[in-house]
């Protein structure tokens, strides 16, 4: 009975064991499936290699997760084939919906909008029309799907900005209104922004519309539960559809430039732009290359680059002029990192842009350092940065302002106690505080704001520079900006300096200075000591009386034969061994100690007397009552006055019972921290700051194949080995700031050496355990997600690449070309764009095969590959056409490579008895800086690659090669002028 009543609990405990582990089988078994209809809707959603993607497929894969549904997707051709679908309950649900009042009555709406875009005017590249060019929309033959609400929209545009709409011309679809635009039979097509391709342009965007989605109104659970997760959606993630947006529907947030900006910049001069020469990184003169660098004018060049305005970057120096000055003198037409202040009502001499670039703006200072109230502080400021007095001057005016020439001066003020506090962004300031001589400097809690650092344009310059300048920072995206950033902090966190090093290293560097002022000291001291000697002496006797008096033990005196005779001891002797003020007669230690014990002691007292060795031994005296005591001996040689030939030992014995106990808790607490080392499935390290020791888990050196390196010292701060990645040292340095600026746990990731050389890519946790804000350990964990890292990367990469060839994909490589413009011709070195498309290429799969098809299509891939650098790009646009961009070439080396190329693929192949030879044909564009875009050089490209073909194949044609005698005369015969060769 007693027995089965054990047995309940047990099975229990494993009922319940069971029952978590079927819990994700039971939650999915419950969830719920939900069939979604999609159908073409740029953006929106859409089916690629028979998957659906697009904005309304992700934000349904957020909102199962609060619903607890299974979204399975059905494709359809059409809205209509799709609605009909869902009122046939064929579907549960549709997105991409517009509202109206018919609409309303057959489908039941979510109640909030899952997506918005815009109604577009769009035209091919390269229309005479400029965007929103009111005077001549009514010149437009404009087409429309026959279907579609746009036209309400165009009407109320119209009426807006008083022009006359012409009448829109019905289309059956989207594709019929492609086909009559590629015909000339249309100027414009009315659709949605999101429908924009890559040769077209806006010429007008309006209206924001909302899309829903819809449901049957037969099932309003199913829309009361996306209710709920739409709203659960809006409140935990409330920048989601934000970040759909600009994923899946990012023309939505382009807006080109109209006629009037379009002709001044393309008659705009050279702009002369202003900027602080030492601010790192935000701006700085680089001596080396005699150019502004920085992160304010890289974005500027950026902007420059997206839109065709040209700048040249002028250094100021506001110790000389202000900023005003600098514009009323014509010395400059805009400046850059100027800050906005709320309490100037206006300025006559310059106007600000939109924010350029935002950042945090802190007041830093030494650790625990707290602002007075009634105190005046000196706050150190870098003389070259614009709108950091006012700001100071408006948020803190009782402050004292000291300013220096750079914000590394600012903060080495700080550290010399020349300056209270240092105002600054954390852009300029973090990097700095990796430095070991800036490890107390940290950011005041509660004193932070936000800088804007933005454009500021002369007041004589023509308005249109600021809407325009205003409309390009809008259309800098933020992986632009943080790739911007990086690189730029990069490059200025360099290695330690000496000054750096010697801050470092400054407890040897005075241990040193000692060690030379030693011999000094010590010829000081002994004549100290001598003068002072018999005083001392005195002193010294009476206090060695006391201090024996009152230690937990007792002082004997101890003549070195076999029973150890004790010669004198005072009372806390016997006060220890119970006996009190009644000692026995004529004692000696021999009595009471352990038989082998008193032997041993007698051994060493004979072995080491020769060398007059101070002796210490743990043993057991016995005391009266009989029980054993754990005690210290420590006895030293000393002479007898009375009897020179006894000699003699004075001796202390100390009670250890309590460190004994201590110590052997203590070796119990290491081995079970051992044994939770040993058995973690992560690595597990563990910094001591107050003993100063490292300890890692073994299996570091299964996983690495040598000891672990710490990353921190025992005082936690950083190392200086490199123990991680070279890259991965900015990601390091943060870490550790921000452990040594007190966050309790820090997250990390990076990638670790092995004994090998290779790098792992783990993620690594730091803890924080601190008394009175005092760390006492760091204790942290190595987890491997090199396999995690790696697979994303290989999936990042075979999305750019072709499948078959390994080479650029189209879109890839047309990223690639974008990067390296505009060009500048330098030197006779430009840049050259060779077109070229395999000949005969369909007769050789005809005759031999698709599979024979492939391996010279992989075969003229290799070629490409060994004959061009890798710094240069080799794209494959599908079947037999390559791309190449070469950079940085003359026309005389790109000469010699064609011919490389027309040699290599010459190729001659053969299968079941027939044999076709293989060719190339090529057409070379060489980039002069007067092309408005990439899609303008490959066209000129591919206009030479035509006329190669024409000349009869295996060849290559400049773009700007004459025209033969043969191709005049074809040109003359048929009437079009030379526009059938592309000039």
């Amino acid at each position: 009975m007693h027995r089965n009543i054990r047995v309940l609990p047990l099975l229990a405990w494993v009922f319940f064991c069971l029952l978590q582990a079927a819990a994700p089988l039971l939650s999915h078994a419950a969830s719920r499936t939900v069939w979604v209809g999609i159908f073409p809707l740029a953006g929106f959603h859409r089916m690629e290699n028979g998957h659906a993607v697009g904005y309304n497929v992700d934000y349904l894969e957020q909102v199962s997760r609060y619903a607890n549904w299974r979204v399975e997707y059905v494709h359809f051709d059409n809205w209509h084939d799709a609605a009909d679908a869902l009122e046939k309950e064929h579907i549960d649900l549709m997105g991409g919906t517009l509202f109206t009042p018919e609409r309303g009555k057959r489908f039941l709406y979510s109640p909030y909008a899952n997506g918005t875009t815009y109604t577009a005017l769009i035209a091919p590249k390269g229309t005479p029309f400029a965007y929103e060019d009111f005077n001549n929309f009514d010149k437009l033959r404009i087409g429309i799907d026959a279907v579609s609400p746009w036209h309400k929209n165009f009407a109320s545009y119209a009426k807006q900005h008083g022009f006359t709409p012409p009448p829109l011309l019905p289309f059956r679809d989207l594709a019929a209104l492609r086909q009559a635009l590629a015909e000339h039979k249309l100027d414009a097509i009315l659709t949605t922004v999101t429908a924009l391709r890559d040769d077209e342009v806006i010429l007008a965007k309006f209206n924001p519309l909302p899309f829903f989605f819809i449901g049957n109104r037969s099932n309003r659970a199913l829309m009361e539960e996306l209710e709920q997760a739409m709203a659960q959606l809006k409140l935990e993630q409330p920048d989601l559809e934000s970040r759909l947006a600009r994923a899946h529907m990012w023309r939505s947030y382009q807006t080109p430039l109209t006629k009037a900006e379009r002709d001044f910049v393309a008659e705009s001069p050279l702009l002369r732009v202003g900027y602080p020469p030492n601010r790192k990184p935000m701006s700085w003169f680089d001596p080396a290359t005699g150019e502004a660098r920085g992160i304010l004018p890289d974005i500027l060049r950026l902007i420059a680059r997206n839109c065709g305005l040209r700048f040249t970057f002028v250094p100021m120096n506001l110790t000389d002029a202000n900023l005003d000055e600098y514009f009323v003198r014509d010395k400059i037409d805009l400046c850059v990192g100027a800050m906005f202040d709320p309490c100037t009502k206006g300025n006559p001499v310059y106007t600000l842009s939109s924010p350029l670039l935002r950042c945090g703006l802190n007041l830093y200072g030494k650790n625990f350092f707290d602002i007075p109230t009634a105190s005046t502080l000196a706050v150190a400021l870098p003389q070259n940065w614009l709108g950091g007095r006012a700001y100071m001057e408006t948020y803190y005016p009782a402050t004292r302002l000291q300013f220096f020439d750079s914000t590394e001066d600012c903060l080495n003020a700080v550290v010399e106690n020349k300056a209270d506090l240092l105002l600054q962004n954390t852009l300029e300031v973090d990097y700095l505080l990796t430095r070991p001589r800036f490890k107390d400097i940290c950011a005041l809690q509660g004193r932070s704001g936000i800088e804007e650092a933005r454009v500021g344009i002369n007041a004589t310059v023509p308005p249109i520079l600021l809407s325009l300048i205003n409309k390009q920072i809008m259309e800098v995206d933020e992986k632009s900006k943080s790739q911007i950033i990086s690189e730029n902090i990069s490059a200025v966190a360099g290695p330690l300096s000496l000054k750096d090093m010697a801050y470092e290293h400054r407890t040897l560097l005075a241990i040193l200075g000692e060690l030379l002022l030693f011999p000094l000291a010590f010829v000081a001291y002994v004549m100290y000591l001598r003068r002072k000697n018999r005083s001392i002496a005195q002193k010294n006797e009476r206090r060695l009386t006391n201090i024996a008096n009152n230690i937990n033990g007792g002082v004997i005196s101890l003549a070195a034969n076999v029973r150890l005779d004790i010669r004198n001891a005072n009372s806390g002797f016997w006060h220890l061994l119970d006996y009190g003020d009644n000692p026995p007669e004529k004692p000696s230690l021999a009595d009471f100690m352990l038989p082998a014990e008193a032997e041993h002691l007698y051994r060493r007292l004979k072995q080491q007397r020769q060398e007059n060795a101070a002796i210490s031994m743990e043993l057991n005296l016995r005391r009266k009552n009989g029980l054993w005591l754990p005690a210290l001996l420590r006895c030293t040689w000393s002479c007898d006055e009375h009897d020179a030939a006894q000699p003699c030992l004075d001796c202390v014995i100390v009670d250890i019972t309590e460190q004994k106990h201590m110590n052997e808790q203590l070796e119990q607490e290491k081995e079970r921290y051992r044994i939770i080392l040993e058995q973690s499935q992560d690595i597990i390290f563990d910094v001591d700051t107050e003993k100063a020791q490292y300890t890692c888990s073994p299996n570091f050196y299964t996983k690495f194949g040598r000891e672990g390196t710490p990353l921190f010292a025992p005082d936690g701060r950083p190392r200086n080995d490199q123990v991680v990645h070279p890259d991965d040292l900015p990601a390091l340095a943060e870490m550790r700031r921000r452990v040594r600026s007190g966050e309790r746990t820090v997250f990390g990731v990076m990638r670790i050496p092995t004994v090998q050389g290779r790098y792992i890519w783990c993620r690594v946790q730091t803890t924080r355990i601190s008394k009175n804000d005092a760390p006492l350990r760091i204790v942290g964990k190595i987890v491997d997600i090199d396999e995690e890292v790696r697979r994303r990367a290989e999936l990042e990469r075979l999305s750019q690449r072709d499948s078959l060839t390994d080479l650029y994909n189209k879109t890839a490589f047309r990223e690639r070309v974008m990067q390296n413009l505009p060009t500048t011709v330098l030197n006779g070195k430009t840049h050259a764009l060779l077109f070229l498309d395999l000949d005969n290429f369909k007769a050789l799969n005809d005759s031999l095969g698709h599979i024979v098809g492939d391996n010279a299509l992989a075969e003229a891939a290799d070629a490409l590959k060994r004959i061009f650098r890798n710094a240069d790009a080799v794209g494959r646009f599908g079947g037999d056409e390559f791309c190449v961009f070469a950079i940085g070439i003359t026309r005389n080396a790109i000469t010699a490579r064609a011919e490389s190329v027309l040699q290599a693929l010459s190729m001659h192949f053969e299968h079941d008895g027939k044999a076709v030879d293989i060719t190339a044909s090529i057409g070379i564009y060489v980039f002069d800086g007067s092309e408005t875009s990439y899609e303008e050089a490959l066209q000129k490209a591919d206009n030479a690659q035509y006329r190669a073909k024409q000349l009869g194949k295996n060849r290559y044609v400049f773009h700007d090669d004459p025209l033969t005698a043969d191709e005049l005369a074809a040109a003359q015969q048929r009437g079009d002028g030379l526009g059938g060769f592309g000039f």
